[in-house]
């Protein structure tokens, strides 16, 4: 049997909201929650096998397969 392997990537929601504060040079912290435009748990179980979109503060948010792409 293998080693078991941690992963450190963060969970789709919480990497669009540091990204989003990234972008507008704030602490993910001091954002509005994700919940007011999507349920987070929703989109970490269904980001790595569905096609997602959404807008998050003015942000429009794409989560294809497990790639997220952010634009304004």
């Amino acid at each position: 049997m293998g080693n078991p392997t941690t992963s450190t990537r963060p969970s789709p929601a919480i990497e669009i909201v540091n990204r989003v504060a990234e972008m507008e040079e704030q602490d993910p912290l001091d954002l509005p929650p994700l919940y007011d435009s999507v349920d987070p748990d929703a989109l970490d179980r269904l980001a790595e096998s569905s096609y997602i979109q959404l807008n998050y503060i003015g942000y429009d948010i794409i989560v294809n397969r497990g790639t997220i792409t952010i634009s304004q």
